[in-house]
């Protein structure tokens, strides 16, 4: 039953290796034999030599163990099958038929569980209890506010009255298109932000660019007073969340973000027609999205670092969501109230910035900051709250037991529109990786070796809320297990591949990007080839979509990777009702290409991922990039810095950072030794000839020892206290950036005391990373490591 709660599998970490489909075949008497007798030569192993492991190991030595065929080329099927055959506009037209936000689209839940065991996989959906708001009703006014020298014009009318007049009522709405059926109908999604604050709300207002942290500074320097001010900003730049927190920081009392033209590739005001005519963007179109504080805590506001389940413990949660209301508006209906600022206020030449004056797309705005004292906005905005259910559905491809641990993929499932891009290309990704994973075990019988579980997460839009309930729910169970997180959201919001990672994924991510084909105009070549004349190395992660609990709250491996706009790309209508099914199928991905590049992507990825014996992760380029880093924050340090001794201390800052470079080069060291020793042992593992006879039965341990430590090397950067002011945020090596939110730094205990000029902060925090990174350098051939920073 649909959102059922199922005491053993809902509310307690969930035992994957119990999820055997019904490809699980009976343990022989011989394999039993063979069990115990491996059973027994672990027990006595660990005792004697390696009892930290034990904890880890359990899971596998209970785990009943198939054959695996090693002999199948299981990453070329999976590519034959996907270039032979794609369903992904199929399952595009069925995702994306009408709206569905967090909670809803029932049939959804239904339809993808089903297509989960259609595909042979163990599937079964969960609920969770989450805290959230829906749309009642909602306006935006503009009031002229009469003078004197209005009531002189217009005679005796205006004698006995001083109150302000509507002169304009803008449209929250989107054009219906005939061309575009799911923009059409009584139950489109309406323009709102998640966890916006209700409120009735009349002010003068002003402009202030893209509400960044920086620009509400300039503008407070200039003189402009926010005071109970509604303030308007374009989007872009950064996390629209943050908008919303600066300004109410700034005292605003609201907010407007719309989409500025100025900001897209192709422009009506260039010559080119918008959607559905042409590649630029609908005059109408609106973006909706959370305002959530993401970059402070994700997930349910109430429950900060804990699942919301039935009876759970709720606090305050604006800690994390606006106080103050705001709306989401389209360029066209924005600018009759923007033009009312023109000559008024600071003139945007007048800016220290000069990109307030070049970045706009609007001709008849001339970016002044305004306030124009004649006129007022009237923004109301109604929400109901609640607590509400979300369900989260998963798949288990059950592995043969081989190996231990399980991979986790996945995307979530809502939007705010039909969304076609955002999510659901990637949900129609996930299923095609699921299907030719099927096929394969359909025509050849291969199961993995590792469980690799398919999960489609709800609620992510209004701020990660299925994925960080899941994490928190089953923290244990995902620290002690779980190998990696691979994420697919926007597979498909434009032509140009995108991808972030944990640098431990980035060799296998390069040789999956070579063995698929990218085609461009008459050109054809890899995925690697185009990615890499385009970008120096994989990007790293920040935050916005759902690998962020996984990485950065638990340590656990991931990756994101899509397709995004570039510079030949129509305008993608992110968060719009015009992110359809018909833009995507004739305008952005005419035959659905791209959906099926990025499946080959996944699936390769995935596959060379749970299918060798070593983990194919690698930690040297990790170390080269950490030093990288520490290097370039440490250079940008003031002068003055480098003599701070704190209270209760001896060194100074410039010792401290000098030894802890010196660790560095030890960690550095680590990482070289992991490495080689990861080929030596798949080597052998390739090659069982060239090992003695009486060393094969230790090389398995060998191996799986060694994948313990390459499975919780991630775990190492698990700072239990989290990051200062966000304790959520537990990465010491990567997090969302504080003031940005989508975007990730490195060192962000580092960047945020730089950006602070807390000479204090950035002393704990070098001491913080030499001490963890000194633990492992001393500890090199200790494998105590994988119970490392997991309580």
């Amino acid at each position: 039953m649909l959102g059922e709660k199922n005491e053993d599998d809902g509310y307690k970490p969930i035992n994957f290796s119990n999820l055997k489909s019904k490809h699980t075949a009976k343990t022989t008497s011989k394999n039993r034999f063979l069990k115990w007798a491996l059973i027994a030569a672990i027990t006595m192993y660990v005792v004697l030599f390696k009892l930290p492991l034990l904890l880890s190991f359990t899971s596998f030595i209970n785990k009943t163990e198939l054959p695996h065929d090693t002999s199948i080329d299981v990453s070329a099927l999976l590519l034959n099958i996907l270039k032979s055959s794609n369903y992904a506009g199929d399952w595009s037209k069925i995702y994306t038929a009408h709206p569905h936000l967090a909670g809803q689209g029932l049939d959804l839940v239904e339809f993808t569980q089903n297509k989960f065991a259609e595909y042979g996989l163990a599937s079964w959906n969960e609920t969770y209890e989450v805290y959230m708001n829906l749309p009642v009703e909602n306006s935006l006014s503009l009031l002229e506010i009469p003078t004197s020298s209005d009531a002189t014009k217009a005679g005796v009318r205006y004698l006995n009255s001083s109150e302000p007049r509507v002169v304009y009522e803008a449209s929250l709405i989107e054009d219906p298109l005939k061309e575009d059926p799911t923009t059409i109908g009584d139950d489109l999604t309406p323009a709102f932000h998640g966890y916006s604050a209700s409120g009735n709300v009349t002010a003068e207002y002003v402009y202030v660019n893209y509400g960044t942290k920086s620009d509400f500074k300039t503008l407070g320097e200039l003189g402009v007073d926010f005071t109970d001010k509604i303030c308007i900003v374009k989007y872009g730049s950064i996390f629209r969340g943050l908008k919303v927190k600066f300004a109410q920081e700034a005292g605003c009392s609201g907010v407007i973000i719309y989409s500025d033209p100025g900001d897209d590739y192709f422009k009506e005001a260039d010559g080119y027609k918008p959607y559905p005519k042409g590649p630029a963007r609908n005059p109408s179109s609106i973006q909706r999205g959370s305002v959530q504080f993401l970059s402070q805590v994700p997930g349910d506001p109430t429950t900060p670092g804990k699942p919301s389940v039935p009876g759970a413990k709720r606090t305050d949660p604006y800690k994390s969501i606006p106080k103050i209301p705001s709306l989401p508006m389209s360029f066209r209906s924005v600018l009759p109230i923007l033009e009312k600022l023109n000559g008024h206020g600071i003139a945007c030449s007048d800016i220290p910035d000069s990109t307030w004056c070049t970045s706009g797309g609007l001709s008849s705005f001339d970016y002044s900051t305004g306030p124009n004292p004649s006129y007022q906005l009237n923004l109301y905005n109604n929400q109901s709250y609640d607590i509400r259910p979300i369900y989260n559905v998963y798949g288990n491809l059950t592995g043969t037991g081989s190996q231990p641990g399980y991979i986790l993929i996945g995307n979530h499932r809502d939007g705010w529109a039909g969304s076609a891009s955002d999510p659901n290309s990637g949900s129609a990704v996930l299923l095609e990786v699921a299907r030719a994973l099927h096929e394969i075990t359909l025509t050849t019988g291969w199961r993995p070796s590792r469980d690799i579980v398919f999960a489609s997460w709800d609620g992510e839009e209004y701020g990660l809320l299925g994925s960080t309930e899941f994490g928190e729910l089953h923290s244990k169970n995902l620290k002690g297990h779980c190998i990696a997180y691979l994420n697919v959201d926007v597979a498909v919001g434009g032509t140009k591949l995108n991808v972030q990672s944990s640098p431990s994924l980035n060799k296998l991510l390069r040789e999956s990007m070579k063995s698929v084909t990218y085609e461009e105009a008459d050109s054809e070549t890899s995925l690697f080839d185009d990615f890499f004349s385009r970008n120096e190395k994989i990007g790293i992660l920040g935050s916005g979509s759902d690998y962020t609990v996984f990485l950065e709250h638990l340590g656990i491996p991931s990756v994101d990777m899509g397709f995004t706009s570039g510079p030949e790309d129509p305008v993608y209508h992110y968060h719009s009702n015009y992110d359809s099914y018909h833009w995507m199928s004739t305008m952005q991905d005419p035959g659905f290409v791209y959906h099926n590049r990025l499946a080959q992507f996944l699936g390769a990825s995935l596959v060379k991922l749970s299918e060798r014996q070593v983990l194919n992760m690698y930690f040297e380029e990790y170390a080269t990039e950490m030093i990288g880093y520490f290097e370039d924050l440490t250079s940008k340090i003031p002068i003055s810095w480098l003599t701070y001794v704190p209270p209760k201390a001896e060194k100074t800052l410039a010792v401290l950072i000098s030894e802890t470079k010196e660790v560095f080069d030890g960690f550095h060291n680590y990482t070289i030794t992991m490495d080689t020793r990861t080929d030596s042992l798949q080597f052998s593992a390739d090659n069982p000839d060239s090992v003695p006879f009486w060393k094969r039965f230790g090389l398995k341990w060998r191996i799986l020892g060694q994948n313990m430590k390459i499975q919780f090397f991630e775990r190492l950067f698990i700072y239990k206290k989290g990051l200062t002011g966000r304790k959520w945020y537990k990465h010491i090596v990567y997090a969302a950036g504080k003031d940005t939110g989508y975007e990730g730094f490195a060192f962000p205990g580092l960047k945020e005391a730089l950006d602070d000029q807390n000479v204090a902060e950035f002393y704990k925090w070098t001491k913080i990373i030499k001490k963890i990174l000194n633990y492992k350098a001393k500890k090199a051939d200790d494998e105590k490591m994988s119970s490392c920073h997991m309580a």
